[in-house]
C-alpha cells in the first residue's frame, strides 16, 4: 500500500508539472501569434499585446493556482506516506515506472519526484543491499564469478525475461555456475551520471560480496552498454578494486556511435525551430538527458557540455578507447536476411545501425578495435530480440565458457 501511495504522489506531481509546461507552451504560442500574424514573417523588435499586463497576469494566475494545488495535494499525500526512503520498485510497477524514468527521469530527479528510480542491484526475487550480511542472506549460493546485467533505456531488470523464456543470466547460472545480478537505474539521467554512480556501486558490491570475487563480467543491452563503458572510464580516475576483477564486457545492440533515431529526432527539432508557429509546440525538446545522450553515444560529462543542438550531426565526443586487459564482445541485430542485406545496412535493428553496434567508424580514433571473433551479427533479429534470442544466449555461453565464436552470421 505504501508503494502505491508513493506512486500516486509521484504521478500527481508529474501531472501538475505537465500542466505548468502546457501553460508555458500556450503562452509562447499566444505570443507567437501576436508577433507574427503570418508564418515566416520577421520577428519585430518591440513589445506586443501578448506580453501586456493583462495577458501576463492571466498566465501568472494560472501558474499560481496550479502551483498551490500541487503543493497542497503533495502535502496531503505526504501525510499519508511520510517515509522519505524510496522503496525499490515492485515488479508489477517496474515496466511503467522505468518507461516514465526513461522519458523524463532527469526532471523527476531534479524535482525530487518519488517516481525517480534510485540505482541499485537486485536478483529476480529481492533487492540487494551492499552489505556482507544482507548479501549473504539474499544470495546464499553466491559464486566467486559475478555477472552484472545493465538494462537499456526505459527498461527494468525484468526486461531480461521475455516470451516466458529463461534469461541470459539464468543460462549463465544454470550452465556455467555464474551468479547473475541485475542493475536498476534511472535511464533518463545523463549516461555519464549513471556511469559514475555505477562505478561506485560496483565497488561496494564487490567489497561486500559473500565470497571473494574472482571474476566480474558486465553485460549491457542498448544504453546499458554505454553506461558500462562510462563506468569503466570513470573508474580509472579513482582507486577502484573492482576493475582488477573485471574480465569481460558484453554489449548487446549498444549504440556506441549513437542512435539514428535520436539523430533524426534532433534534425526534426532543428527544422521546427525555424518555423515560428511550430517552435512553441516542440515537445520533442523535452526528451530526457539520457535520450539526448544517445544522439552520438555520449559517455563523458564534457561530451554533453560540447554538444550543440543547433548542429545535431556534429559529433563532439572525446574518443574513449576500450580498456586493456578486458575482453570485449559486441552483439548486433539486423532486420535483413544477412548483415550485407540493404535492409540491414540502412536500418540495422530499427533503432541502432550496424556500424554503431559493432563499433565501426571512419575516424580511426573513434573506431572501437574489437577482434572479429568477438563481434557477432544476428540477421532477421530486432533490437529487443537480443534479450531473448536463443542464438544470442548460446553465443554468450560460448564466450563465457571459453569457447570460440561461431563467427558472424
Amino acid at each position: 500500500m505504501a508503494t502505491s501511495l508513493r506512486n500516486v504522489r509521484g504521478l500527481t506531481r508529474l501531472g501538475f508539472d505537465s500542466v505548468a509546461g502546457l501553460v508555458d507552451t500556450v503562452e509562447r504560442m499566444h505570443e507567437t501569434i501576436a508577433r507574427h500574424p503570418l508564418p515566416f514573417m520577421p520577428r519585430p523588435a518591440g513589445p506586443t499585446r501578448a506580453r501586456g499586463l493583462i495577458a501576463s497576469g492571466i498566465y501568472s494566475i494560472i501558474r499560481g493556482v496550479n502551483g498551490a494545488v500541487r503543493e497542497g495535494t503533495d502535502l496531503s499525500l505526504r501525510t499519508l506516506y511520510p517515509q522519505e526512503a524510496a522503496p525499490r520498485t515492485a515488479r508489477n510497477d517496474a515496466a511503467w515506472i522505468s518507461a516514465v524514468n526513461g522519458v523524463c527521469g532527469d526532471h523527476l530527479e531534479d524535482t525530487s519526484n518519488p517516481l525517480a528510480i534510485t540505482m541499485g542491484f537486485s536478483t529476480p526475487e529481492v533487492a540487494l543491499e551492499p552489505t556482507r550480511s544482507d548479501l549473504a542472506e539474499a544470495v546464499p549460493d553466491a559464486s566467486p564469478r559475478v555477472a552484472v546485467f545493465v538494462h537499456g533505456l526505459c527498461m527494468s531488470p525484468y526486461s531480461w525475461w521475455r516470451k516466458s523464456s529463461p534469461s541470459a543470466g539464468d543460462r549463465l547460472r544454470d550452465e556455467l555456475g555464474w551468479t547473475p545480478v541485475y542493475l536498476h537505474y534511472n535511464s533518463g539521467r545523463h549516461i555519464a551520471t549513471n556511469g559514475r554512480e555505477l562505478a561506485e556501486q560496483l565497488e561496494r558490491l564487490c567489497a561486500a560480496w559473500p565470497v571473494p570475487v574472482e571474476s566480474l563480467s558486465l553485460i549491457g543491452h542498448s544504453m546499458g552498454g554505454l553506461v558500462i563503458r562510462s563506468a569503466c572510464h570513470y573508474v580509472g580516475e579513482s582507486d577502484r578494486q573492482w576493475l582488477d576483477r573485471l574480465d569481460r564486457v558484453v554489449c548487446l545492440g549498444t549504440p556506441h556511435h549513437g542512435s539514428a533515431l535520436e539523430k533524426a529526432g534532433s534534425l526534426v527539432d532543428r527544422v521546427a525551430e525555424t518555423i515560428q508557429y511550430t517552435e512553441p509546440l516542440m515537445l520533442g525538446r523535452k526528451r530526457s538527458a539520457g535520450i539526448q545522450d544517445l544522439r552520438h553515444g555520449n559517455l563523458l560529462d564534457e561530451d554533453r557540455d560540447q554538444d550543440d543542438p543547433r548542429n545535431p550531426l556534429q559529433d563532439p565526443r572525446r574518443p574513449v578507447p576500450l580498456l586493456d586487459d578486458v575482453d570485449y564482445y559486441f552483439v548486433a541485430a539486423a532486420v535483413g536476411r544477412h548483415e550485407h542485406d540493404p535492409a540491414s545496412v540502412i536500418l540495422g535493428d530499427f533503432l541502432v545501425r550496424l556500424g554503431s553496434a559493432t563499433g565501426a567508424h571512419n575516424d580511426e580514433l573513434r573506431r572501437l578495435h574489437i577482434r572479429p571473433e568477438n563481434c557477432r551479427v544476428f540477421p532477421e533479429t530486432s533490437h529487443m530480440d537480443l534479450l531473448s534470442d536463443e542464438g544470442v544466449h548460446r553465443q554468450l555461453i560460448r564466450w563465457f565458457g571459453g569457447g570460440a565464436s561461431v563467427g558472424r552470421a
